[in-house]
C-alpha cells in the first residue's frame, strides 16, 4: 500500500479532475476552462492550449479534449479554426433602448440577432409588495426564464403577472415566445410604464444562471407594464449580463426664450391686422 505523500492532493484530483466520482472528464476539463475564461485569464481573441497540451495537462485522451472543446464552442465561448487552433470567443453585446418598453426581440433582431427563450418555471406564487401595487392583486403566475443571445445568457428574467388576466399561461406556451406577444394576442394590449436600472452584484445563484463569476457586476432592470388603459400587466426584474449596453437617446431641454416689450407688441399689431383682415374678409362674402 502506497503512502500519499504529506500535503499532496489525491491522485484522482492532481490535474483538476475527479476520476472516481463526478461528471465525466470532458464535462470537467470544459468547466476548467470556461472558469479561466469568465474569470479573465483567457481574454477574448487569447488562443487557448492545444489539443496535444490539454491533453498532457489533463492525461487523457484527445477525443475527450475534443469534447470538451466542443462544448465550449456550443456554448460560442470559443472559437475552433480548422488548422489554427480554438481562440476564446468575444462575448456577444445585447443592445437594448431604455425608453421602449418590451421589444427585446425586435431590438436584437435590428442588430441582426436573434435571441431565445427557456423557461425555468411558470407557478403560482404571490408577487413582493411593490408588485401588489402595481398590479392590485396577490393572485399572480411567477415566471422565470433565461434568454440566450448566440447560446450565450444574457438576461435572467423574474416576472408576475395577474392570473385573472392570463389564466392559460403554461410553461410549455411561454418557452421561445414573446410574453408581451402572447399578452396582445388575448386582448391585452401594453403600452409601457415606469422603469429604473441599477448596478448589483452577482451572487451565486445569478452568477450560475448567466454563465458570470459571483460579485461580478450586473445591470438590474426593473419596472411595470401598464396597458392604455392603467391596468398593470406585468411586474419584472431582468438581471443583464456585462455585456448589455443599454442606449440611451439624451435631449437637451431648451431653455424658454424671453420676448422683449417690442416683440409683445409687435405680436398684438399682427393679431390686430389679421381680425381686421376677417372680419373684411366676412364682409365681402356676406
Amino acid at each position: 500500500m502506497s503512502v500519499q505523500p504529506a500535503g499532496a492532493e489525491p491522485r484522482e484530483r492532481a490535474n483538476g479532475l475527479n476520476r472516481e466520482e463526478g461528471p465525466p472528464l470532458h464535462a470537467q476539463i470544459r468547466d476548467i476552462l470556461h472558469r479561466q475564461i469568465l474569470e479573465r485569464p483567457l481574454l477574448p481573441g487569447s488562443p487557448l492550449p492545444t489539443e496535444e497540451e490539454l491533453q498532457k495537462q489533463f492525461g487523457v485522451s484527445r477525443s475527450v479534449v475534443r469534447q470538451a472543446l466542443s462544448g465550449l464552442s456550443d456554448l460560442g465561448l470559443i472559437r475552433r479554426q480548422r488548422g489554427r487552433g480554438s481562440v476564446v470567443a468575444a462575448a456577444p453585446v445585447l443592445r437594448r433602448h431604455l425608453q421602449r418598453a418590451g421589444g427585446l426581440d425586435e431590438q436584437a433582431a435590428a442588430h441582426g440577432q436573434r435571441l431565445r427563450t427557456h423557461v425555468i418555471a411558470v407557478e403560482h406564487a404571490a408577487p413582493p409588495e411593490s408588485a401588489v401595487e402595481a398590479l392590485n392583486t396577490t393572485n399572480t403566475w411567477k415566471i422565470e426564464r433565461i434568454r440566450y443571445l448566440e447560446e450565450v445568457p444574457v438576461a435572467f428574467m423574474r416576472t408576475w403577472v395577474p392570473r385573472d388576466l392570463f389564466p392559460h399561461f403554461t410553461k410549455e406556451l411561454l418557452e421561445n415566445a414573446s410574453l408581451l406577444g402572447l399578452m396582445r394576442e388575448h386582448g391585452y394590449h401594453p403600452a409601457g410604464g415606469p422603469r429604473q436600472v441599477q448596478a448589483v452584484a452577482a451572487d451565486a445563484d445569478l452568477a450560475h444562471k448567466l454563465h458570470t463569476s459571483t460579485r461580478e457586476p450586473l445591470l438590474l432592470l426593473q419596472g411595470v407594464t401598464r396597458d392604455a388603459l392603467g391596468h398593470g400587466l406585468e411586474w419584472f426584474n431582468v438581471w443583464h449580463s456585462p455585456n448589455t449596453v443599454f442606449d440611451v437617446d439624451a435631449q437637451v431641454t431648451s431653455q424658454p426664450t424671453s420676448i422683449s416689450q417690442e416683440g409683445v407688441r409687435r405680436l398684438r399689431s399682427l393679431a390686430q391686422q389679421l381680425e381686421s383682415e376677417l372680419a373684411a374678409l366676412g364682409h365681402s362674402t356676406g
